[in-house]
């Protein structure tokens, strides 16, 4: 399952889109960067710490280390964010925004035009790359984690374009300081990071890979939990653009973000709670006595154990903590290793005559 399948009609539509989004974006937007010049790339270490700061929040988020067999569908949906999601957005926005006023007047689309046009179609754009990407490497994706850092990556790339982009907007419409209200700005941006384009296409990403790859379960329930997730990254979207609401000005502020924080933690605990149970399930095989005992492996199940194995074999063994974060990492991998349940469907499942794995090695999941 490399990324280059040159036998997918699939993957050259793929290719096609990604090459397509950059024209369409600089048939737009070719003047404002030209015009911004170096004031623009002021902003460029603090994307670039944004860049970073998501990517260490999305591995926290990834206890298991799902994301070593994902490294090239996210790569993948990367790229599709800053490249298919940039164009397309600008020129949709502009068409929707326009629409809002036409029908609602100049008032009411001041105030929520950006809520109404951007939870439409940036967020499609975005589930339609996770879509793609998705059906490309569909025998990696198993779990619903797989679908949250898919879709987490697809939304990164667009939100460090949208960066991008402000920059560029920021350096044209403040002609006198442009480079202290360019980094104003970023600030900004990175402050807000939090609940921005990748925790909303991480949602929408779970219910894409669900609705994909739970064939056991019937179209309507598949639906319904994409629809679900869907729904939810596409309300924090509307929250995080909405006029803020009168009152104190730091409330008014953050108010939004946090309840789009809660929706996502909630949100997360359902994916975290069925990445535990798949997890229980492989420590309990019988394989898995090789790697150590289930008692002895219980303690990579939550962070605050681990914490505490960490702490105890630090004591015992006097190790650093470098070699004991480096013990557990090789743990986890090692018992995820035994997860063939990708490897069934590549050779066309279990069962004698099949050429599949035996039974007995696939996991069922309980999600």
């Amino acid at each position: 399952m490399s990324w280059f399948q040159p036998r997918s009609a699939l993957f050259w539509v793929y290719c096609l889109a990604v090459v397509v989004g950059p024209l369409l974006f600089l048939m737009q937007a070719a003047g404002q960067v030209w015009f911004a010049g170096a004031a623009s790339l002021a902003a460029l270490p603090i994307t670039v710490l944004t860049l970073l700061v998501i990517g260490r929040i999305l591995f926290a988020l990834d206890p298991f280390r799902a994301r070593r067999q994902l490294m090239a569908p996210l790569v993948m949906g990367a790229i599709w964010g800053a490249t298919v999601w940039t164009g397309l957005a600008m020129w949709a926005n502009d068409h929707l925004s326009r629409a809002v006023t036409n029908l609602f007047g100049d008032r009411f689309a001041i105030s929520w035009s950006a809520a109404i046009t951007a939870p439409i179609d940036e967020e499609y754009i975005k589930a339609i790359g996770i879509a793609v990407v998705a059906l490309l490497f569909r025998s990696r994706l198993t779990r619903p984690m797989h679908g949250l850092l898919l879709g987490a990556a697809v939304g990164l790339g667009a939100q460090i374009a949208e960066d991008c982009l402000y920059s560029t907007q920021t350096a044209l419409s403040s002609p006198q300081t442009p480079v202290a209200d360019v980094l104003l700005v970023a600030v900004l941006r990175l402050v807000t990071a939090l609940t921005s384009h990748w925790a909303m296409s991480a949602l929408a990403g779970v219910g894409i890979v669900v609705a994909l790859v739970r064939t056991d379960r019937s179209w309507l329930w598949r639906f319904g939990v994409f629809a679900l997730f869907y729904g939810l990254a596409f309300t924090m979207h509307v929250l995080f653009d909405a006029p803020r609401p009168p009152g104190p000005p730091l409330v008014s502020t953050y108010l939004p973000i946090l309840i789009d924080l809660v929706i996502f933690a909630l949100a997360y605990a359902w994916v975290l709670a069925s990445e535990r149970r798949w997890f229980r399930e492989l420590i309990a095989r019988p394989a898995a006595r090789a790697i150590g005992s289930e008692a002895a492996l219980a303690p990579l199940l939550t962070y605050h154990r681990r914490r505490e194995a960490r702490a105890a074999l630090r004591h015992s063994a006097g190790w650093t903590r470098q070699r004991a974060l480096a013990y557990e990492r090789d743990l986890v991998d090692r018992v995820t290793d035994l997860d063939t349940s990708g490897q069934s469907r590549l050779t066309g499942g279990a069962g004698p005559g099949s050429g599949g794995l035996p039974e007995d090695r696939v996991v069922r999941y309980r999600w």
